[in-house]
């Protein structure tokens, strides 16, 4: 669920949106919207960016609130960030989301039906135990107050283009570190799996291998695909949490199925 702020009589007051920085790919004529993870950026979606204009998209990346270029702000919650999302428009033909991302894109969903056509979520960060959440939390906190360089970045991902070494230690040293840990310890306990229950519009989670620190479990993607007949799940084998830098191919080729 989204927590909303609340006015003194207890009535739900709507979060004001901040206007995010976007980094934009193509001419369309289709709309696709990619909503990037905590201490990340638009510009890391390069990738999948120039293969969807090319399949014919006009292609938005924004900055989340506290990221990149986008304004900081006074507040952090889920509905806040949601609002920023909505703001950037409605109707868009497909939404793609990575790990907070991803949550960030079902709730808008949720909230808004005509958001949009179709959605995918790569390994979304829906549900996180305690013990783990508090040790990623305090790894991503670190990672914005101490980036990393574009070499460690490499070092430790050797398989992936150079580029997206590039660009997430850009984003790394962009992100406010006091956004991260505020989008993260302002939204706990970090339960979130019953939203993807509530989604109408087609979804596809494309999960991490859970041999490679999967965020997103195989068994809770076999559960919802039972309760919710809108939801398909497939698990990219080989693919750590950044299923999209990983395996890039693999992953635009089932959107692209997903699509067609």
């Amino acid at each position: 669920m989204v927590t909303r702020h609340e006015v003194p009589d207890g009535a739900p007051e709507t979060p004001a949106a901040v206007e995010l920085a976007t980094t934009r790919w193509g001419a369309g004529p289709g709309r696709a919207l990619l909503l990037h993870g905590i201490v990340s950026s638009g510009a890391t979606w390069w990738r999948l960016a120039e293969s969807l204009a090319e399949d014919g998209y006009e292609v938005v990346a924004p900055d989340l609130r506290g990221h990149g270029t986008s304004p900081r702000a006074d507040s952090y919650l889920l509905a806040d960030h949601v609002a920023d999302v909505h703001a950037l428009g409605t109707g868009w033909d497909l939404v793609v989301g990575h790990s907070i991302g991803g949550l960030l894109g079902a709730l808008a969903a949720v909230a808004d039906r005509r958001f949009t056509r179709r959605l995918v979520l790569l390994d979304p960060a829906l549900d996180l135990p305690d013990d783990r959440f508090e040790t990623g939390a305090a790894e991503e906190v670190a990672e914005a107050t101490h980036p990393p360089s574009a070499q460690a970045v490499q070092a430790a991902h050797t398989t992936w283009d150079r580029r997206d070494a590039a660009a997430v230690a850009d984003a790394a040293k962009a992100a406010d570190a006091t956004a991260v840990a505020r989008t993260l310890r302002d939204n706990t306990p970090w339960r979130y799996t019953g939203v993807i229950s509530r989604l109408v519009v087609p979804t596809l989670v494309l999960g991490a291998d859970p041999a490679h620190g999967a965020l997103f479990r195989p068994r809770t993607g076999v559960e919802l695909m039972i309760r919710n007949p809108s939801v398909r799940v497939r698990v990219v084998v080989g693919a750590g949490h950044a299923v999209h830098r990983d395996r890039p191919a693999a992953v635009a080729a089932a959107i692209r199925s997903f699509l067609w």
